[in-house]
This record gives C-alpha cells, sequence and structure tokens, in this order.
C-alpha cells in the first residue's frame, strides 16, 4: 500500500489562485460594462460670452425629423424648425402609414413644438434637475438622413444659439463633440432634428437642434428649456440605464415601441 505526500503549498495557493480568476473572467464577460467617461466640472450657467451658433432657417420645405412621446395622452415633443410652417405633420408607422398630428404649438423663443395625436405611447423618462457635468456622454436617437439610427456625443458646454430667416430666436444650447454612431451610418445626421437625448441612466435630458458635420459637433436644447416646456405634462415613466456597449439595442428597442417617431412634414 502506497503513500501519498503532503500536497506543496504552493500547488494550493495556485489552484486557488486559478479559480478566483476564472470567478473573476466570468463576472467580467457577463457584464460587459464600457468604462465610465472621463468627467470634468459641473457645467457652468449661462453667460455673455458663450460661443453663438447661427442657424439660418429657409422657407418651409417638405422633410422629415423625429418626435416622442411626453405623456400618456398622445403629446408628441419634436424641434420647431421640424414643423413650422408645415401644412400636414404625421408620424410614420410603418411602411406608408402614418398618423395625422392634430394641434401643433411652436414654441416662441426655442427650438421646440408640441404635437397632439390619437397615437398614445409611453412617455421617456426625463431629467431636468441633475447638474450636468462637462465630459459625460449624451445619447442622441432617432432617424437620421430618414433612417433608424443613433450617435453619441462627450458634452462640451453651454452654447448660444441665434436662429435667423423665416423666423428670429435666440437660445441657450448645450454643445457636444461627436464620438460615436451607428455602424455604416455616414454624413450628415439631417433627421435627427427633434430626437431625445438621453444621459446614461436613460432620462431625457436634451432635444436635437442642430449639427456642425465640420466640427463634429451635436447641438441640443437646454433641459432648462424642456422643462418649462413640459412642466403642465405630469409623468412619472420609468427609466432604463444606456451604455456604450448597448445604445444601439435601447435605440431599437425604443423605435420598436414607437416611443421614438419619424415625424414627417408636408408642405403643398
Amino acid at each position: 500500500m502506497g503513500f501519498v505526500g503532503k500536497i506543496p503549498d504552493w500547488l494550493i495557493y495556485l489552484v486557488l489562485l486559478i479559480i478566483i480568476m476564472a470567478g473573476v473572467m466570468s463576472r467580467s464577460s457577463q457584464t460587459n460594462t464600457s468604462p465610465p467617461p472621463e468627467l470634468g466640472p459641473a457645467l457652468p450657467n449661462t453667460h455673455p460670452t458663450d460661443k453663438t451658433v447661427l442657424v439660418e432657417i429657409d422657407a418651409p420645405t417638405s422633410g422629415i425629423g423625429t418626435a416622442f412621446a411626453v405623456d400618456n395622452n398622445g403629446t408628441w415633443m419634436t424641434a420647431r424648425h421640424v414643423v413650422d410652417g408645415c401644412d400636414q405633420v404625421g408620424l410614420a408607422l410603418n411602411r406608408g402609414q402614418y398618423v395625422k398630428m392634430g394641434k401643433i404649438i411652436v414654441a416662441s423663443d426655442v427650438d421646440i413644438a408640441l404635437l397632439s395625436s390619437r397615437w398614445k405611447r409611453k412617455p421617456l423618462a426625463r431629467d431636468f434637475e441633475s447638474v450636468r457635468q462637462l465630459g459625460e456622454h449624451g445619447f442622441f436617437i432617432g432617424f437620421p438622413q430618414g433612417k433608424p439610427g443613433e450617435a453619441v456625443g462627450k458634452l462640451l458646454g453651454r452654447h448660444k444659439m441665434v436662429i435667423r430667416g423665416r423666423y428670429r430666436t435666440s437660445e441657450p444650447i448645450l454643445a457636444w463633440a461627436e464620438i460615436g454612431r451607428t455602424q455604416g451610418l455616414k454624413g450628415s445626421l439631417g433627421g435627427l432634428s427633434g430626437g431625445p437625448v438621453f444621459d446614461k441612466d436613460g432620462e431625457l435630458v436634451g432635444l436635437v437642434t442642430a449639427e456642425s458635420p465640420r466640427r463634429g459637433r451635436v447641438y441640443t436644447v437646454a433641459p432648462r428649456s424642456l422643462a418649462a416646456a413640459l412642466s403642465p405634462l405630469s409623468t412619472k415613466p420609468g427609466r432604463q440605464a444606456i451604455t456604450l456597449g448597448d445604445y444601439g439595442r435601447r435605440a431599437d428597442s425604443l423605435r420598436r415601441a414607437r416611443r421614438v417617431a419619424k415625424v414627417v412634414c408636408l408642405v403643398d
């Protein structure tokens, strides 16, 4: 009958280390989380020296944009410049199917419009109270170039947008540096106008209003402007976090649920 010798301590430690590392690697592969952004200081208040973005609004023409649900009663929000001057406005549901918008209210001083329809969808969660931080990520979801798509940006700071043309306004906006977009989406983000901007918590914090393709910038309506427009609409929808690794899937889910939809402007 043979004897089994004592197992060396180093071999026991090696086995334990392999087991621990395997567990760590397994959890890492399951979570698949993206690294958090490098945040800077809090977003400063508006200031007279904020950079100016000049936008020229021509005569109204037929076109497309993005809209999203803001209450349970069929109220939707988009950008004013998307629907201002249109003879008919509708939401595109499926190929060749549209829901005509009823009452259209355009804001007089910001790039916001509210639309009413019989098409009721669950509204988006929103957060207009939290202090935004420079460097944080914003996720832009909608229909760039009329097709489903999304982009992500990094918050740079406050700017002032001055609109000239068929109407004249001046408003504070947020500026984002584009850092990513849907695979295969190239060129202009036109059609994303009016689309929602989400923070990492999956809550509405802005509305896409303009872009500067040459500089790689996306400009959005300031949270306080959205808060003023939506304050009469009481709602407490749930939220779901968004990351760099899953914002494409989250965008598809919102579009399939028709909580974010293509809006069509027709000019006779």
